[in-house]
């Protein structure tokens, strides 16, 4: 009985076995004939891949990952006054109008007066205030609001720089046509509407949301290049909506933060 009893145990032992290792090579049969269709978008449409997302909704999320110059607002800014920092010996306190108004009520009448921003910038080594003055400056202007050294910075000034042959380092600021009017939107391309004065542009420049993630900052000014004295972002030419070219004074190439 003992070797009766042995010899049913072996053969359930064997049979489980067996359907194991016809289930295993279903499995394989299985992986086999998927894996060599051809990937094509009519087979794969909306079937999940090994990750549990089809190759047609990669695509798809592909498409609708934006450009960062889509998400920044770079608006032209004269800077109106210029002061040194009361607590850094190299920043500046900078006092930039960028077409900004404010309505205060006075004697049942309502006033707009300009607002100018504050913006601080670390020119001190590279420019007096008279040079800074009456400069129209290219202004990321929907940069999240950060505080340095004790004052709030509302936008950060563009500038490019590059070594000189001695070794040091040279900056300057980048510069639309004097022609400008602070607000004035900069675009990777021309507008349709040719009129840099328009409400609507100022409008497409300014209605932007606060751009608050550092990481889409280092996307967007990695893609800025100075070439010939001229700015441009990933080969597109920087222009005012007019048509106006935003360059330097006098550095040829440079980078640009």
């Amino acid at each position: 009985m003992a070797a009766g009893h042995s010899s049913l145990r072996d053969q359930s032992a064997y049979g489980g076995l067996a359907r194991t290792c016809q289930t295993r090579c279903l499995y394989q049969a299985i992986w086999r004939r998927e894996t060599a269709r051809p990937l094509s978008t009519a087979s794969t449409e909306g079937a999940p891949t090994l990750l549990g997302q089809s190759i047609a909704q990669k695509t798809e999320t592909t498409r609708e990952v934006e450009d960062p110059i889509d998400s920044v607002s770079l608006r032209v800014g004269r800077i109106d006054s210029v002061t040194r920092h009361p607590e850094a010996d190299m920043l500046y306190v900078l006092s930039v109008d960028l077409g900004e108004r404010s309505s205060t009520s006075a004697g049942g009448e309502l006033l707009e007066t300009s607002q100018c921003r504050t913006i601080v910038s670390g020119l001190v080594p590279y420019y007096s205030p008279e040079q800074l003055q009456g400069l129209h400056a290219v202004i990321f202007a929907n940069l999240k609001p950060r505080k340095l050294r004790g004052i709030v910075s509302h936008g950060m000034l563009l500038a490019a720089s590059s070594l000189e042959n001695d070794g040091s380092l040279a900056v300057e600021i980048l510069e639309a046509p004097a022609s400008s009017r602070p607000g004035d939107g900069i675009f990777a391309s021309p507008p349709v509407a040719a009129d840099a004065c328009s409400d609507s542009l100022l409008a497409q420049a300014s209605e932007k949301p606060l751009v608050k993630k550092q990481k889409l900052v280092d996307l967007f000014t990695s893609g800025l290049s100075l070439d010939a004295r001229l700015l441009s972002y990933n080969g597109r030419k920087l222009v005012t909506g007019s048509g106006g070219e935003i360059s330097t004074r006098t550095m040829l190439k440079g980078v640009v933060r």
